[in-house]
């Protein structure tokens, strides 16, 4: 494969992947609009946010390999497919459910597209591929969560309109996957490859134990955002912000995710996560301060700066287990990574959506940053351990 079809590779998959991933956060600033135009509860909204994650999640068990025998090209197809139908539903919404129905079919359609469009972008450079896979959820999300916010405010039929135009761009991306070559043979398997399963290759296993407890945090700081996120800041800022601040909450988290990425783009694993668990432990507890203060510029501020440690650990994390996969495992290891990444992104916000009813706002984001802030103490601990480990071990040789 030459250098040319290399790049095409990357900037077509990398795109595609920019959109089904961006799509799952312009939804965010609707929110709000759902339960003021449809008078829609907040188990309803927290069922239309964790019903994605739970397609999402079951789509990357059990279909999470399938382009490591079908091909690449066919599975993105099949998921692009998926996706317009799902835009498309949501775009004739005309209540919750109707809502819920769609991301239902958005989470199946991202969860078997993540996968292989990160698989491919590996196949066709390891390490321009997986620092790819890693900014773009970032940038993706930024961009369209702030973009479906303007749409909101100022275009016409405000909680259709973002996904009339995703629509659009996902029947253009039909067409550029032609001008890809597949990256991978078919092989035998595809039935048994369908079984539910985590594959993690033998290599990979220690490395993904190591960077679990971070990876689980940032996500998980990711699913507050994405699902609490407006919520908290319109508590925060006493309900000033309008439709507008939901959107601005998920940009001022993965804008400086993204910026961060690129500005460490020669740093090894270990320093990246390091400062990733430094930047959270720093940002947190100004997001709890300016929830209680009633500051919304000490919330965006230290959620912006638990943005840099989300960025960075993430980037961290597949920097760490993404030369450990051969090429037919690409999409196994991809799957078994995004079903950690979104279990915890999904999982602990709608509990803590549950448990707003009971406890309130306040006292809920204050024991779910307090748990994070443990799980990033317990991976600073562990990499100074294994630093520890390879000193002795280097100098013993």
């Amino acid at each position: 494969m030459n250098s040319p079809t290399r790049a095409r590779i990357l900037w077509v998959y990398g795109a595609i992947l920019f959109l089904f991933l961006g799509a799952s956060a312009a939804i965010t600033p609707l929110y709000p609009l759902y339960h003021e135009q449809w008078h829609a509860g907040l188990p309803m909204l927290q069922a239309a946010f964790a019903v994605y994650a739970i397609t999402l999640l079951l789509a990357l068990l059990s279909l999470g390999s399938l382009s490591d025998y079908l091909g690449r090209r066919p599975v993105i197809w099949f998921a692009l497919a998926l996706e317009i139908v799902a835009m498309l539903q949501l775009s004739l919404a005309a209540d919750i459910s109707d809502v819920i129905c769609g991301r239902a079919l958005q989470g199946l359609a991202t969860g078997i597209a993540t996968s292989a469009l990160s698989a491919g972008l590996q196949d066709a450079n390891r390490e321009r591929g997986g620092l790819i896979s890693g900014m773009v959820p970032m940038g993706s999300m930024a961009s369209l969560a702030l973009g479906s916010a303007f749409l909101v405010r100022f275009a016409p039929n405000p909680l259709h309109f973002v996904f009339c135009l995703l629509t659009l761009g996902l029947i253009m991306s039909v067409a550029t996957v032609f001008l890809v070559p597949e990256t991978v043979s078919r092989i035998p398997g595809v039935l048994a490859s369908l079984q539910p399963r985590i594959h993690v290759p033998f290599t990979a296993r220690r490395a993904m134990y190591r960077i679990a407890p971070a990876n689980i945090a940032v996500w998980a700081l990711a699913g507050l955002f994405l699902s609490l996120g407006p919520t908290i800041a319109r508590l925060a800022s006493h309900d000033k912000g309008g439709v507008l601040l939901g959107g601005g909450v998920v940009a001022v988290v993965m804008a400086p995710a993204l910026v961060a990425m690129l500005t460490h783009l020669g740093r090894s694993s270990a320093v990246l996560l390091n400062r990733g668990a430094v930047a959270v432990l720093v940002g947190l507890p100004l997001v709890l301060i300016g929830l209680h203060i009633g500051s919304l510029s000490f919330f965006l501020g230290g959620a912006a700066i638990a943005g840099v440690g989300l960025g960075l650990t993430v980037q961290g994390a597949l920097r760490t287990i993404v030369p450990l996969a051969k090429a037919h495992e690409r999409a196994g290891l991809a799957a078994s990574y995004f079903v950690m990444s979104y279990l915890a992104f999904s999982a602990p916000a709608f509990v803590a959506g549950l448990a707003v009813q009971r406890y309130g706002l306040r006292n809920t984001t204050d024991i779910y940053v307090t748990l994070l802030l443990v799980l990033i103490l317990f991976t600073l601990l562990g990499q100074s351990r294994q630093k520890t480990k390879e000193a002795h071990s280097s100098s013993s040789h």
